[in-house]
Order: structure tokens, then sequence, then C-alpha cells
């Protein structure tokens, strides 16, 4: 109960601050929302066309958890990680292309690794970096970018590398410290069960549904604010910073964590950007956004604890600006 209660207290504090930020900027003249039937049937769309594209990774993701929780004992998951801290990291960031999962089931799986055992600073590498090296974003990006080879490398090269730099960071930082909130574990009783077989199906069915509905309802309100916001011209305002080597990539930084798109699909939307934004800021844009956006965010702090939840946001922020800031000034793209 004092879990659920964390939750929608840091949810009504974030609704707050949305509101606020919404009407201050409508104050300063930027048209951000305007409420009409236009507006109103484009907010539906999206808010339905999010949830849906959404459910199924989440699902998956619920039901990976449920078969590590099940199938896996902690003493294997202890025995499989490396005894060296910097390679199992380097490690962690490579397994995306292993265990290709979306940004939107990727929670779930590092919340139940991070209980049996895998040191923190090792699971947020495998989150951060898994939906950006996915086999299907990789193809997707290449597509996307079909006649700028350079962007799939820079977007697979600063993503693994970014996720390994925020890993270091954490193990400086948290070392081996509980990063999760304390919560009551779901029990299950498994007596008096004939069928081992039986047995074993109805625990991963069971923590697949109790996974999928704790993280649904925060799922519900980031669709809801990433709704608002792609329906809204904050693209209209960022255009303004187009040109400029920093403030370009931290308005896209801005946009990306916004818009909340999913990783596969984001690359599409990137390269619209490509006549008007320099390339270290739609670099930024591919490599936070799978990173952490609005419905993560709420995810997040539904899971871990809010100063590491503030810690790990802030880290991804200010490194994947610095990363995009140092595209833009390299000479190699003078």
């Amino acid at each position: 109960m004092e879990h659920l209660n964390d939750s929608r207290h840091s949810l009504l504090k974030f609704l707050f601050f949305l509101i606020i930020l919404l009407i201050t900027l409508n104050l300063f003249g930027f048209r951000v929302i305007r409420l009409n039937v236009e507006f109103l049937n484009s907010f539906s769309a999206v808010f339905i066309g999010i949830i849906l594209e959404a459910i199924p990774f989440i699902l998956l993701g619920s039901f990976i958890s449920a078969i590590i929780q099940v199938f896996v004992s902690d003493v294997t998951i202890k025995r499989l990680i490396p005894k060296n801290k910097i390679v199992a990291i380097f490690t962690a960031s490579l397994l995306g292309l292993f265990i290709p999962i979306c940004e939107c089931g990727i929670i779930p799986v590092v919340r139940r690794l991070i209980k049996k055992g895998v040191p923190s600073y090792v699971a947020i590498t495998f989150m951060l970096s898994c939906p950006i090296i996915n086999p299907v974003v990789i193809l997707s990006t290449y597509n996307a970018f079909y006649d700028i080879k350079y962007m799939v490398a820079f977007r697979v090269g600063f993503g693994v590398l970014i996720s390994v730099s925020i890993g270091l960071l954490l193990w400086y930082l948290e070392g081996n410290g509980n990063v999760l909130k304390n919560s009551e574990e779901h029990h299950h009783v498994s007596c008096c069960h004939i069928h081992q077989h039986s047995s074993r199906l109805y625990e991963i069915l069971d923590h697949t549904s109790h996974e999928f509905l704790d993280i649904g309802k925060f799922l519900i309100f980031g669709a809801f604010i990433s709704a608002v916001m792609q329906t809204s011209n904050v693209r209209f305002v960022i255009s303004n910073y187009s040109t400029d080597s920093l403030l370009s990539v931290v308005a896209m930084s801005i946009f990306a964590y916004v818009i909340s798109l999913c990783s596969e699909a984001d690359a599409f939307i990137a390269r619209t950007f490509i006549p008007q934004f320099t390339v270290g800021s739609i670099v930024t844009f591919l490599i936070l956004g799978p990173m952490i956006d609005i419905k993560n965010t709420l995810i997040l702090f539904s899971s871990f604890k809010r100063r590491f939840a503030v810690e790990l946001i802030l880290l991804i922020f200010l490194i994947c600006i610095l990363a995009g800031t140092f595209i833009n000034t390299s000479i190699l793209l003078r």
C-alpha cells in the first residue's frame, strides 16, 4: 500500500509540473496546445496508438520476467555474471543483440534481474543499451537512413558507449546498494500440485499477469502525457534552436523525452529533421529516447527509489547532451 501511495504521489507531482509548464509556455506566447475538435481527434488516435503499440512489448517483458523468476535461480544468475565489473558492464551493453526487448518492456526484466542478484549498474547498462542495439531497431534505422549510413554507426556506437559510461558511473556512485523500492513480493503456494509442469505454467502466468498490471497503469498515464505532447506544437517550438550546436541537442533531447516514441519507429521520425537540425541533435534524439521518456519515467519511479531514478535520468540527459554536442563540434563533421 505504501508503494502505491508513493507512486501516486510522484505521478500527481509530475502531472502538476506538466500543467504548470504548459501554462507557462502559453503565457510566453508558445501556443503549445489548441483545444478544438481536431486536437481531440488527433489526441485520441495517438493515445490509443501508443497503448496498442506498447502493450505487446510490456506483455513480452512481463513474460520474460516471469520466466526468469520461475526457471532461473539466484545462484545461476550470479554464476553467469563476469567477476570483473568492467567486463560485466561491457557484456551487459551488448546483450541486446541476443535478447531483443523494446524499451516499453525492458524495465520489468531489469527489475527481476536485480531482485535475482544482478548488480544494479550491470542491469541498468543492459536496460539502456538493449532498446538501441536491438537488431530490429538497427534494421529500422538502416532503412530510415539508407543514404546516410553513418547515422546507424553513430546510434549503435554512441548508444553502447553512453550505456557503458552510465553503468561505470553508477558503479562508482551506488556500488552494490539496493536501488529498488521495498515492495512485497507476490508469493505462490505450490504445494499439493500433482503435475509439476502445470504448477510451473500457473506460476509463469501468475507472475506475468501481476507484472503486467503493475506496469500497465503507469503506461496509461505516460501514454496520456505523450499523446498531449505529440499533438501539440512542441516541434514548432524547438525548431527555433535547430542550428545551434548545443541548444539543438538540448531541444531534441527534450523532444525525444516528451514524444515517447518506440525505438523501432523513431528513426523514421528522426529522418524528417535531417534538413533542419544538426547531426548531433538527431543522434541524441535516437539515443536518449530509447533510454528514457515520459512513460518510462513513470514506470522507473514505480520500481526504483526516487533518488536513484532522478540520478539516472540526470545522468542520461547529461551524457547524451555531451555526446551530441561533441558530434556537432567534432572536426570530422566540419
